[in-house]
């Protein structure tokens, strides 16, 4: 039995040169709208992963901090109390200054840098480079550098470099030991990661002049077989009301939200994508309304014949698929290979993950259809005794 070929793809594929500008805008549309989610997702997922390697299942955090930006830090002694409580293996601190830090490199200009530290004998991030570097760290005046760092700071992307970088954070020497890699946001153009003891000698103005005394986050590990919602309860109720106990994952969700409803960058991004959805239905639109108007005699013909309207609906939707198919796999390739070179130049967190795939395709697959039931408006009023 000879299989037949759609009546749609013909209809699609019939003129190579047509098909070629259909796909194009298309792919347009779609590498269009992964852009802007890629950069909306750079904007939320690149602020909180910091949160993603704390190591442990709960954070303390300022009851008045609304976000990490905001710097609230609560007294060392709540990590004290936190670790009477039933259910609690361990209470780590972990320090950093977002504007304070003043990196310079020898003989040229400072910026602000990020600088993170944690007690080198409990370290409460998950950063292996960290702990490879430990014995290292406990020295005075080292750091590792972030090496997705913004290339101001200019700190060497090449190990066999760094004994050769001087610079000075806060007007005192600063020796990069090594490399690690967390990555920067909209807020942060680098990140320096040193010991507790060392952050102490480099921000002497902390906590009325005891600079460990103050803590910014406080990472809580159960112990083993301890339920997170019990001790979390626990931690509420034992706790005073100027720090607040969350589960790391709502910390996350806490701080993603901030970003979304306060930053006008994120509002930019999902405008961009909803433009992005917009252009491609005018686009598919034309192309279709184009192709349809080509062929009328011929589907005045069918009409004639009794075809009737749910055919020639579901004939220019198939063809609208066919189209969202071909446009969606080059936007698709392109989209891919833009998000690593953007992700390797920017060090944002730019990440092609399945959910957001799938809902591009779904978006292409409406976005075609929605400009075939515009288009196939103009073949259901065809009068074949009009062509004839």
């Amino acid at each position: 039995m000879r299989l037949r070929t759609p009546l749609a793809w013909n209809n699609l594929t019939h003129d190579p040169r047509r098909l070629a500008v259909a796909v194009s805008g298309v792919m347009f549309s779609v590498t269009l709208i992964f852009m802007e989610l890629g950069f909306l997702n750079a904007l939320l997922e690149s602020t909180v992963q910091l949160l993603r390697r704390l190591d442990g299942e709960i954070v303390i955090v300022g009851s008045a901090q609304y976000a990490l930006m905001a710097g609230e830090r609560f007294d060392e002694r709540r990590m004290y109390q936190a670790r009477q409580v039933e259910g609690v293996a361990s209470v780590s601190p972990v320090y950093y200054e977002a504007v304070a830090g003043i990196l310079r490199p020898e003989g040229k200009r400072g910026y602000p840098i990020r600088v993170l530290a944690v007690p080198t004998e409990d370290a409460a991030l998950r950063i292996p480079e960290f702990a490879s570097w430990k014995d290292e760290l406990r020295q005075p005046g080292t750091s590792l550098g972030d090496v997705t760092s913004r290339r101001d700071f200019e700190i060497p992307r090449s190990a066999d470099l760094l004994p050769e970088y001087r610079a000075e954070l806060n007007g005192t020497k600063l020796r990069v030991v090594g490399h690690f890699r967390l990555g920067v946001d909209f807020a942060t153009d680098g990140n320096l990661l040193m010991s507790a003891n060392n952050f102490a000698r480099y921000f002497p103005q902390r906590g009325g002049g005891q600079p460990l005394s103050v803590v910014d986050l406080a990472v809580v590990k159960l112990s083993p077989g301890a339920d997170r919602e019990t001790v979390l309860g626990r931690l509420r109720a034992a706790l005073p009301s100027d720090v607040e106990p969350l589960a790391v994952e709502q910390l996350i969700r806490r701080e993603k939200a901030f970003w979304a409803t306060n930053a006008p960058l994120g509002f930019i991004f999902s405008v961009g994508a909803v433009m992005g959805f917009i252009v491609g239905i005018v686009i598919c639109y034309q192309i279709i309304h184009a192709d349809i108007s080509d062929h009328l005699p011929e589907f005045a013909t069918l009409k004639a014949l009794g075809y009737e309207s749910p055919y020639f609906i579901a004939l220019v939707l198939q063809q609208c698929l066919y189209l969202a198919a071909l446009g969606f796999v080059p936007g698709l390739m392109i989209s891919w290979i833009a998000y690593g070179v953007l992700s390797e130049i920017t060090g944002l967190t730019m990440h092609l993950t399945l959910t957001v795939t799938i809902g591009v395709f779904l978006a292409t697959a409406a976005m075609c259809a929605t400009s075939g039931v515009f288009a196939v408006n103009k073949l259901l009023s065809v009068d074949p005794a009009e062509l004839f």
